[in-house]
């Protein structure tokens, strides 16, 4: 085989690899969207390739079944909030506990601001005791929430029953506001996900969460 020809089997490679890719982030895209606007239960695959624009049978062609690209998008959606959290966290040097968690509250105000379909989604699979929510917890939940507890209870000297009461008000207060953000429009007629309001509701929920000292 010719130079020649090795570099153009090579280019065309790559743009079918391209163009696989592509396919696969359209589809990542439509799914996280309708899983989280709609559940697991009431989205079709071909309700996806609608979606995403592409043609019937390339879902399957490139996840498996419904379950594996579920796991998928879920895959895409935590990743990117850990990939974030963690770069962010690396700025971080030396700073006290309270500051640190601080941080953390901070983040996921501005994440969920960024991201209200992740809440949405937590929304549809958290009141469902399902292979899911299990899934879940053990994939991605459950770690994050043990890292966050040991600070807690380090830093505000909660044992392990009032952190999670602590969790739950801190995970609905960070995303509530975002998620509702179309009731929040029309009710007090502010966008919710304006910068100056990411931070004002970021403030008030640090200043919230870190005064609280278990008696």
């Amino acid at each position: 085989m010719s130079s020649v020809t090795a570099t153009s089997n090579g280019g065309r490679t790559r743009r079918v690899q391209e163009r696989a890719e592509a396919t696969k982030a359209k589809l990542v895209d439509a799914g996280r969207l309708m899983f989280s606007e709609r559940g697991f239960d009431a989205v079709s695959l071909r309700d996806i390739e609608n979606a995403a624009k592409v043609k019937r049978g390339l879902l399957a062609y490139h996840f498996g079944d419904k379950e594996a690209f579920w796991k998928s998008v879920v895959a895409t959606v935590f990743s990117g909030m850990h990939e974030e959290f963690e770069q962010r966290l690396g700025l971080l040097r030396e700073v006290s506990e309270s500051e640190h968690l601080a941080f953390i509250v901070r983040f996921y105000v501005g994440y969920h601001a960024r991201h209200p379909e992740l809440s949405r989604l937590m929304a549809q699979e958290a009141t469902r005791d399902s292979w899911r929510i299990q899934y879940l917890i053990e994939q991605y939940i459950a770690p994050a929430c043990e890292k966050m507890q040991r600070l807690v209870g380090d830093s505000l000297q909660l044992d392990r029953d009032a952190f999670v009461h602590w969790y739950y008000i801190m995970v609905s207060a960070s995303s509530t506001i975002f998620s509702f953000a179309p009731e929040c429009r029309r009710l007090f007629n502010i966008d919710p996900c304006e910068e100056v309001r990411v931070d004002r509701h970021a403030d008030m929920l640090v200043q919230m969460l870190l005064r609280l000292k278990q008696e």
